[in-house]
């Protein structure tokens, strides 16, 4: 299940970046922790507050690393973080193989209702997530 969210939201996240030049793009890179525990699956999406395509990209293992081809464009951004935290529920695949259930474990507030807030600059920016339960 792991690896179906993860290629899930690569595809989102690489429909999002079609079509958009990679000029004027920065990198961004950080850590993402809820309750003081690193974020082990999930996704982070910068929503440019003015002009702008969204982009993102994968948290593992409570990291994030997003390129400047693929990145935001400098400027404020409104952030959505999502985790696909375990259920500790398990289902079988098609092929018979155990795969672990997963759901969202954030508040709303960390995602659809989100706050969380960015200011990208040109180059190489690092921001880290704190959230709190």
């Amino acid at each position: 299940m792991r690896w179906c969210f993860l290629a899930a939201a690569l595809i989102a996240l690489a429909a999002a970046a079609l079509g958009c030049s990679s000029s004027g793009a920065a990198a961004v890179e950080g850590k993402v922790s809820y309750g003081g525990e690193p974020i082990d699956v999930g996704t982070i999406t910068f929503i440019p507050k003015s002009e702008g395509i969204k982009t993102g990209g994968i948290i593992d293992n409570g990291a994030y690393n997003i390129e400047a081809k693929l990145g935001p464009p400098p400027g404020s951004h409104r952030v959505e973080i999502r985790w696909a935290r375990p259920t500790g529920k398990t289902s079988k695949n098609e092929f018979g193989e155990e795969i672990k259930m997963r759901q969202e474990g954030l508040p709303e507030k960390y995602h659809d209702q989100s706050m969380l807030t960015a200011e990208i600059k040109p180059g190489k920016n690092v921001i880290d997530f704190a959230l709190e339960k």
